[in-house]
């Protein structure tokens, strides 16, 4: 049986997160953490759910460099980091934003496994936002030298 749209914010509100509904279908997560505030949104599409921190950088924090902007070798480093995550991996949206998700097949999605990845999520992002904000600023420099 397939997860139900309807389970999604039961789940986040089991981890204490108090999901806000965007859609019938969306809900976003504000958290505050040791490395700022976090945005988890959720958005189930049918077969697939989708579990992102959009944007991943905290408002402010870098400089907007837009799509295909990003300092020369920026991005590869950060296709490097992917290799060491699990059941996460940074991408590109549609504005040229790095986002970090998580893509869940709904037909054998449980509760559980759903809470589990927020959480990862939300540990990778603690782990990963410095680094990857500093790599970043460093390509920059380096581009503009």
């Amino acid at each position: 049986m397939a997860f139900e749209v309807t389970e999604v914010a039961t789940v986040l509100q089991g981890l204490k997160w108090e999901p806000r509904a965007l859609d019938e279908r969306t809900w976003r997560c504000t958290l505050t953490t040791s490395v700022g505030t976090v945005k988890l949104v959720v958005r189930h599409a049918g077969a697939w759910l989708y579990v992102s921190v959009i944007p991943f950088f905290e408002a402010g924090s870098v400089k907007k460099w837009g799509r295909n902007k990003y300092p020369v070798g920026f991005l590869g480093r950060l296709l490097a980091v992917n290799r060491n995550l699990t059941m996460a991996k940074f991408a590109l949206d549609d504005d040229g934003d790095i986002v970090l998700q998580s893509e869940l097949p709904t037909e054998s999605l449980t509760p559980a496994l759903l809470a589990n990845v927020a959480q990862l999520l939300l540990r990778t992002t603690e782990q990963y936002r410095a680094p990857v904000r500093d790599a970043l600023l460093d390509a920059g420099r380096a581009a503009s030298e």
